[in-house]
Formats: C-alpha cells, structure tokens, sequence
C-alpha cells in the first residue's frame, strides 16, 4: 500500500513539473515545439515516477551486528 501512495504522489509532483516545462516551452517557443516536449514528460514522468516511488520505498538492510 505504501508504494502504490507513494507513486501516486510522485506522479502528480513529476506531472506537475511536466506542464510546468510545457508551458514554459509553449511561452517562450511555440505550440508546435510545446506538444511533443509536453507527451514526452507526460509518459516519461510515469516511468520516473514508477523508479522513484521503487527506490524510496525500497527495505533498507540492516547492519550485520544487529542481524539474528
């Protein structure tokens, strides 16, 4: 349950800094350069978003003193 929380929080911070980027892109840019840029980070933040949540939510080890 945990990493399914903590995906689901990572991807709405990754998808927001995504149509962040978007914008900024289309601002400063064009439409034409704004839309692959935006489905790019769109598809690219669930797998990062995927690794993300994996690691944090990864068992740590313990230390080898403290191991039954």
């Amino acid at each position: 349950m945990g990493l399914l929380v903590t995906y689901v929080v990572t991807v709405l911070i990754g998808q927001s800094i995504a149509i962040s980027l978007g914008l900024l892109v289309d601002r400063y840019y064009s439409a034409a350069v704004s839309l692959p840029v935006s489905l790019a980070l769109y598809f690219l933040m669930f797998w990062l978003a995927w690794r993300v949540a994996v690691w944090i939510t990864a068992p740590r080890s313990r230390p080898a003193d403290r191991q039954p």
